[in-house]
């Protein structure tokens, strides 16, 4: 199952977004130039994007604007919330993961990480459904393998927030609340490869989750398992 959207309907969710931000400043007689140059700019970026050229040179040039389109999105998103304008809100939401899968699925590498951590974070709060879960999983391992490799490299534990391991970890929970045991064993294999000093809190947190959520017994042994051997051998250790 492809969970890319073609870049036509990419570009008509942007334009439903823009338009929608548009006609609430018109209804009250209003304009805002940095709206304004904030939805030239992306247009303009949609618009060439079918034409670019494959070698290294605009591929550079490929990546950075996508980036840049990435933060004009957040802004807008920031821009809308503020407006308690939830229509326009939803909508440059559902363009942001519409576009970055697409960028991911053109060769794009992602650098402006935090705009994407944040919208994963918070559609994952929001999904109940195993199959929606499923599919926000796969969305997110499109992302991972997307990443600027400068980032996934970055093993600095002093920042809890950094926007790799939040990725990451959403990626996990999101498994876990699948009730999938293989989805948890893929996730959970990924934490154990990039972030092996989490695993003790992590494991450690999950099986306090497994009680207090009464999750399935399939789960539970999964994440037993994993808690026997990356949390409670450390804890006995220490």
């Amino acid at each position: 199952m492809s969970y890319i959207t073609p870049l036509t309907e990419v570009t008509d969710t942007f334009h439903k977004a823009s338009d929608s931000l548009t006609q609430f400043f018109s209804e009250q007689g209003k304009e805002d130039n940095d709206m304004l140059y904030a939805f030239d700019e992306i247009d303009k970026f949609l618009s060439s994007a079918q034409s670019r050229a494959g070698d290294m040179a605009q591929l550079s040039v490929f990546n950075a604007r996508a980036n840049e389109l990435i933060l004009l999105v957040d802004r807008l998103m920031v821009f809308a919330s503020n407006l308690k304008h939830k229509k326009s809100f939803a909508l440059l939401e559902d363009f942001l993961l519409q576009f970055v899968l697409w960028f991911a699925s053109a060769g794009g590498k992602i650098t402006s990480l935090i705009p994407v951590v944040n919208l994963i974070a918070a559609r994952s709060n929001r999904l109940r459904e195993a199959i929606e879960l499923k599919q926000l999983m796969a969305e997110i391992e499109i992302i991972i393998n997307a990443t600027a490799a400068f980032i996934q490299e970055d093993m600095d534990d002093r920042d809890p927030g950094r926007p790799w391991r939040v990725l990451l970890l959403n990626y996990a929970i999101t498994a876990t609340r699948t009730h999938k045991p293989e989805l948890m064993d893929k996730a959970f294999q990924l934490l154990i490869h990039h972030l092996p000093d989490d695993l003790k809190q992590f494991f450690s947190e999950g099986m306090s989750q497994m009680v207090a959520l009464d999750y399935p017994d399939s789960v539970k042994e999964v994440m037993q398992r994993y808690y026997q051997q990356y949390a409670l051998k450390n804890i006995k250790n220490n």
